[in-house]
């Protein structure tokens, strides 16, 4: 006997209450495999970010120093700074290769609805982002009065090389000397000048917001943290530290999550086994026919077990459409909230994510079947015709 056309069909013959079960089913598979989906894609996402950003560690002023990190990281300003005399002794340390200084400012335009990041550099930033390109006719900063445009603040400004831009904000002019190729980082929303017309802009003359180092042996990331941290005012954050402490941090929030979302699954699962014993209540003078025709006992087994299993397969199934469809909304709704939230895209569902959830589907089916399977089964085919409900 094929039991799946015969388990589908007795599913449909209550179709409120399967939908009921299904929909239950659905929207918890759908968080679980986003949850599991976005920790798994943040992971990698921040790894592979971080290894492009050419540094080990980052002097920030004295605060919290991986919210430090992160905002300069993501070109958002600090409320304190670092003197400039502290980028002399970075680069007078005998482990460091290069140091880049850094200062950030942020000037919102609630007239345009949008937020401008301007971040001032020196030639040290094209040795730490060896990777930056940029589009035909741009070159590096020709003067005080110049900018570099990344790709996405390129497109807001309708500007090109060449170009001049004006910031009513500061009552700066500059010329536009070139624009970076599209990265998919936080640099492509970025304004860029040089670092003392940065100062000049924002009224911070001799001050920066960090400065970003690279070694030159990364192994002695330690012994060169300990005299950095020595360094006035500041303190040494490194990149290794910082990624462990978000995941660290959002390794604990995702388990809450993921655990106040088992117990829907589990609500869930107590709806399918509802389910399942009413059908076996109701079918029960159908299930004394087929054995009395010669349906046997691991037939009558199989086919409840059957229907259990499709149902929570079909929930898995429905909850991973969910979960591709919502993944996009759901990250751009909680990117506001997480430390170094990677720029691009995250996937809403991961193969690996869809393989613990369909496992885990199929255990509950294996779970809440059993027993109304069991039941259909000890069913004598002469009690169950005698059944008048």
């Amino acid at each position: 006997m094929n039991l799946l056309p015969l388990a589908l069909k007795n599913l449909m013959r209550r179709p409120l209450r399967t939908a009921f079960s299904l929909v239950g089913l659905a929207l918890s598979v759908a968080v679980l495999a986003s949850l599991l989906s976005f920790g798994q894609g943040y992971e990698s996402s921040l790894h592979g970010e971080i290894d492009r950003m050419g540094m080990q560690m980052m002097l920030v002023p004295l605060g919290c120093p991986y919210d430090g990190a992160a905002r300069v990281l993501k070109g958002r300003t600090l409320d304190n700074s670092l003197p400039q005399s502290a980028l002399a002794g970075a680069r007078a340390d005998r482990d460091v290769a290069v140091a880049a200084p850094i200062y950030t400012a942020v000037l919102p335009r609630p007239d345009q609805g949008r937020t401008d990041l301007w971040v001032g550099i020196d030639e040290a930033t094209r040795e730490l982002k060896p990777w930056w390109k940029m589009t035909s006719g741009s070159h590096w900063f020709s003067g005080e009065n110049s900018v570099i445009l990344g790709a996405d603040a390129a497109a807001t400004e309708m500007r090109r090389p060449g170009d001049k831009l004006y910031s009513p904000e500061t009552k700066t002019e500059l010329t536009v000397a070139g624009v970076l190729e599209r990265s998919g980082t936080s640099d492509d929303s970025q304004f860029f000048v040089p670092l003392a017309t940065a100062q000049r802009m924002f009224r911070q003359p001799g001050r920066l917001t960090a400065i970003a180092i690279r070694l030159k042996d990364p192994a002695n990331v330690g012994p060169a943290a300990d005299r950095l941290q020595q360094t006035r005012g500041a303190q040494v954050v490194t990149l290794t530290e910082m990624m462990g402490a978000f995941l660290t941090l959002l390794g604990a929030a995702r388990k809450l999550l993921v655990a106040i979302t088992l117990v829907a699954v589990v609500i869930g699962s107590l709806s399918v086994f509802n389910t399942m014993m009413a059908a076996v209540l109701e079918r029960t003078q159908e299930l004394g026919v087929l054995r009395a025709i010669g349906l046997t006992r691991t037939g009558a087994f199989a086919l409840m077990l059957t229907e259990a299993l499709l149902l929570t397969t079909l929930g898995g199934l429905i909850g991973f459409g969910l979960s591709l469809a919502a993944g996009p909304g759901i990250q751009q709704a909680i990117r506001p909230f997480i430390p170094l939230a990677p720029e691009g895209g995250i996937p809403g569902l991961t193969p690996a994510a869809a393989v613990r959830c369909l496992t885990l589907m199929t255990a509950v089916g294996l779970f809440v079947g059993t027993y109304p399977a069991w039941r259909a089964s000890r069913l004598a085919p002469a009690v169950a015709l005698r059944w008048d409900g």
